[in-house]
């Protein structure tokens, strides 16, 4: 939990935050449910998450919300109706001749870190760096190798994230990515974790706490895990703004 994690401000110190799912997001996470949930299935590892296949899927469902709702956009409600532009504008960026990084919704990837998902690459601590793991990410035709042209890459890479089914299949594979780094450092999984993993790359609760982004991120995320619980279970209406 936030308070497991010994977040600064997590007894009460900060302001809560009201859960905001957008109509449009709404809409469009009932068509993608059988796609989260199979994803789910597909890159669980329960012997490494301790999770239920569905447990999993809450996990990536909070992510999602809380990437398509910014602290921003907590303090300054009408940005909420931006944010559609501007993720388009950060997909264009992505596909163009002078290329780009910029992170991509839904779920808020950079095309660098899919590249790593695709070749099963998981980073490290210093000095071991680099590890590949037997990861494939379910409905891509991404073959870096086949690729003289890192812009191309990156081009096609963005494409992928940016459709929404393949976009779940990425996070999913993400994820799985997050528990092979936890049983390297021995830390229990948690949602917090895997959340923070996905945010900032790390795992460790100490780290998290210690790091400014990741434990903010954590303190948002966590106001999305009853509507996320909501969804998966389908027993109680997703919060809308």
């Amino acid at each position: 939990t936030v308070h497991e994690l010994g977040l600064p401000g997590s007894a009460g110190q900060r302001l809560p935050i009201e859960p905001y799912v957008r109509p449009d997001l709404a809409a469009a996470m009932q068509r993608l449910r059988p796609a989260i949930l199979a994803a789910a299935s597909r890159h669980n590892r329960p012997d490494l998450s301790g999770m239920t296949n569905r447990e999993f899927a809450q996990v990536m469902v909070v992510i999602i919300y809380t990437e398509n709702n910014g602290w921003l956009e907590d303090e300054v409600e009408p940005l909420r109706l931006l944010r559609p532009l501007f993720e388009t504008a950060q997909v264009y960026a992505n596909r163009s001749r002078i290329g780009s990084n910029f992170t991509v919704w839904p779920v808020n990837l950079r095309p660098s870190v899919a590249l790593e998902i695709v070749r099963g690459e998981v980073p490290l601590p210093d000095p071991v760096g680099m590890i590949t793991v037997p990861l494939q990410v379910y409905g891509s035709t991404i073959a870096p190798d086949t690729y003289t042209d890192q812009q191309r890459l990156l081009a096609d890479i963005t494409s992928e994230i940016s459709n929404e089914e393949l976009a779940v299949a990425y996070l999913a594979a993400n994820l799985e990515r997050g528990l092979y780094r936890a049983r390297y450092e021995n830390v229990p999984v948690t949602w917090a974790v895997l959340v923070a993993w996905h945010n900032q790359g790390i795992v460790r609760p100490d780290q998290i706490a210690a790091h400014p982004w990741a434990s903010e991120y954590v303190y948002r995320a966590s106001a999305y895990l009853e509507p996320a619980h909501c969804f998966v279970y389908a027993d109680c209406p997703v919060a809308e703004g």
